[in-house]
């Protein structure tokens, strides 16, 4: 295991305890931040076995993966600018009227979600131009 992967599992794991221990010795009386801190540990040791799982010999980085991740998340963001206009324009002529909370959870999933479909599409593309 790489020190990068020590160092992550390490972190994550001492981020869903110190929220376990502050939601259940009363010292938070917000939930909320101890769900975050769960939250994040767990992501935080997710990603750490994931990255323990790849091949060794597997290319993380390179220029066209470099050049891929690039263009899938501009595109994502693109994406995204046109769902903010169209939600903005909806509300605007009163069509649609939208809560905060669900027009944020909307948007980040748009952009997480749209963001791997491009890769993955331009990875099975081979380049971009």
């Amino acid at each position: 295991m790489q020190l990068k992967q020590s160092v992550l599992l390490a972190l994550g794991i001492l981020l869903v305890l110190a929220g376990v221990v502050l939601q259940y010795t009363g010292i938070v009386v917000e939930s909320t931040a101890t769900v975050a801190l769960i939250s994040a540990g767990v992501a935080m040791v997710t990603i750490a076995v994931v990255m323990g799982l790849r091949r060794q010999d597997e290319v993380i980085s390179d220029e066209r993966t470099k050049r891929i991740g690039a263009y899938g998340t501009t595109y994502s963001w693109v994406l995204t600018l046109v769902l903010i206009l169209a939600f903005l324009w909806l509300d605007f002529l009163g069509l649609v009227s939208f809560n905060l909370q669900g027009t944020l959870l909307v948007l980040l999933f748009t952009m997480l979600i749209s963001a791997r479909i491009f890769q993955w599409y331009l990875f099975r593309q081979g380049d971009v131009a």
